[in-house]
């Protein structure tokens, strides 16, 4: 059990699945469960270290919650799998990128959202000391219409040939797993029902 931010209790468990995509469909290949009040990293760190179905030349899209700058370059190094990786706002190397992709001036269009833009920052992100194997970082840059202002996300990668509209496209695919999910934790696939396969 766990209190949240509003001073209510939350109980429950986390699970951590791999997903791993096929040419227009995704198939869970390993996963692992952990009391809720766990962090991500120690869940993920086991399989992402053994797994098998990870192998050499594959790319770990992974979640914000996996970010850690040992486990991604122990991945790189040992087992020969990138890691892409959204960014936290909050974090160091995040300000780090955005603020060398607005020195740079670059902002191509984005390849798929005329209203947004991006660039490519090269071996970027000094500060993040953890992470040991080059990186660069896409920085995606567009308006925030409620807060009228212009906002930024950022992709970090260890694989140094990745293109933008490979990024995007992969990176357009991020809502749909976490739509599985939701229907997974809300009932929605019924997975207390213990029907036949017919």
């Amino acid at each position: 059990m766990v209190n949240n931010e509003e001073g209510t209790l939350s109980r429950g468990d986390k699970l951590a699945p791999l997903r791993t995509l096929l040419d227009s469909a995704g198939l869970r290949t390993q996963g692992a469960l952990l009391a809720i009040q766990g962090h991500d990293v120690a869940l993920c760190r086991p399989w992402l270290e053994q797994a098998p179905v990870l192998r050499a030349g594959d790319r770990l899209w992974e979640d914000r919650g996996c970010l850690d700058g040992a486990l991604l370059s122990y991945v790189k190094r040992q087992r020969q799998v990138d890691g892409i990786m959204p960014r936290k706002a909050n974090r160091l190397a995040t300000q780090e990128a955005i603020h060398l992709a607005e020195l740079a001036h670059a902002w191509p269009a984005h390849p798929s959202r005329p209203e947004q833009s991006m660039t490519l920052v090269r071996g970027g992100e000094p500060r993040w000391t953890e992470c040991e194997v080059p990186r660069h970082a896409w920085v995606i840059r567009f308006w925030k219409t409620k807060k009228k202002r212009t906002a930024h996300l950022v992709v970090g990668t260890t694989d140094l040939e990745l293109s933008a509209p490979w990024i995007v496209r992969h990176d357009e695919e991020r809502p749909e797993i976490a739509h599985d999910d939701e229907q997974r934790t809300s009932g929605g696939w019924l997975l207390q029902k213990r029907s036949a396969t017919r």
